[in-house]
């Protein structure tokens, strides 16, 4: 019996019983989801849009704010997890071991090769890691707030110093944010395709910029389980060189919209 049809039945059952018919359009999300068939790695999509980016607040290389403007794409509902990572690396340098615990000790470097074999994986060459802008842009959520859930820490939604024990914790069990996204905000420092500049956003252009051609660092953003309150906001950046394994770093994975095959 097609789902449907099953459909059809049940609310012809649920009518005659006298109950109320639950509308069950209003349950599907609202973001639509894209599923990697190697990994199992779900992917949200994020829609285009202009946001004010950085902060005038913070320190000095995270301003001036901005204006920034991002085609739509994809990304990572949730930061790679080791399970995801043994598909194509078995070796799991991680301090914090679980299935469901996000990769950590993973360098840019070795998040760039990761994606590459998911790439020859399923004979595309879409995956990538997010530009920075898209990273603040996908975190916030359409807020301008500290933090995308208000101004004031939260403990239901972020693991830092404050919750975390010290360690991770596995993927997914804080409250996601507006676009859908778990632990975009501490657990991991995720990082980003973008070289690190001081003042690159006094210069940044304001469609889909992808950073300074070159740097001696890497971006990394969102802080991590082992931070403090001031390092993960949702316009908090760091750096790190591009073969740096820390148990504080992991990744998570884009796509642009116009390529999901």
């Amino acid at each position: 019996m097609s789902f449907k049809l099953n459909q059809i039945v049940l609310a012809t059952l649920i009518f005659f019983s006298g109950a109320i018919v639950p509308n069950i359009h209003a349950q599907e999300p609202k973001t639509k989801e894209w599923i990697s068939p190697s990994t199992q790695i779900k992917f949200l999509k994020i829609p285009a849009g202009c946001f004010q980016m950085g902060s005038n607040k913070g320190f000095n290389y995270e301003g001036p704010v901005h204006k920034v403007c991002v085609d739509s794409f994809y990304m990572g509902k949730y930061e790679v997890t080791q399970k995801q990572w043994a598909v194509f690396n078995e070796n799991n340098l991680s301090r914090f071991k679980g299935e469901d615990h996000p990769v950590q000790r993973v360098s840019w470097n070795d998040a760039r090769e990761y994606i590459k074999n998911l790439n020859g994986a399923e004979n595309t060459t879409k995956y990538r890691l997010p530009t920075e802008a898209e990273w603040e842009y996908a975190a916030r959520g359409g807020t301008s707030t500290e933090f995308f859930w208000g101004d004031k820490i939260d403990n239901d939604f972020v693991w830092y110093f404050g919750t975390s024990d010290y360690q991770t914790h596995p993927v997914g069990l804080k409250k996601p944010n507006p676009f859908g996204l778990y632990d975009i905000l501490g657990n991991v420092w995720e990082w980003v395709d973008d070289w690190f500049s001081n003042d690159y956003f006094k210069t940044s252009p304001i469609q889909n910029p992808k950073g300074p051609p070159t740097g001696r660092f890497k971006v990394k953003r969102g802080g991590s389980q082992a931070n403090l309150i001031s390092r993960i906001k949702s316009h908090t950046r760091y750096r790190a060189p591009i073969n740096r394994r820390h148990y504080i770093n992991g990744f998570r994975i884009a796509f642009s919209a116009d390529k999901t095959n």
